[in-house]
């Protein structure tokens, strides 16, 4: 991924953590980007305690995508998933986080 595309990736996870936060949630975004490293596959806002930005997006994925293909993908986040999330984006299996 060239740094533009990261750059461009980063503001769209910064919109998305925006409207969470416009929500009243805490100001959290993630975005799932396919292997071609332009296409955004999904994004999710931060829902609540439990349910952060990166678990929810993970789960998703895993629901949507087999996990070859997730492993080729990239997590674009605003902030460092904590454990819980962690977690899931590896059983989810997505790769270059």
């Amino acid at each position: 991924m060239t740094a533009d595309q990261v750059a461009r990736h980063l503001r769209r996870a910064n919109d998305v953590a925006r409207r969470a936060a416009s929500m009243g949630r805490h100001p959290f975004g993630a975005v799932l980007v396919a292997p071609d490293d332009e296409t955004v596959l999904a994004e999710q806002g931060n829902i609540n305690t439990v349910n952060h930005a990166e678990s929810t997006l993970a789960r998703t994925a895993a629901d949507n995508w087999p996990g070859e293909y997730l492993a080729r993908c990239t997590l674009v986040t605003t902030f460092e998933p904590c454990a819980m999330c962690t977690g899931t984006i590896y059983w989810a299996n997505i790769g270059r986080v």
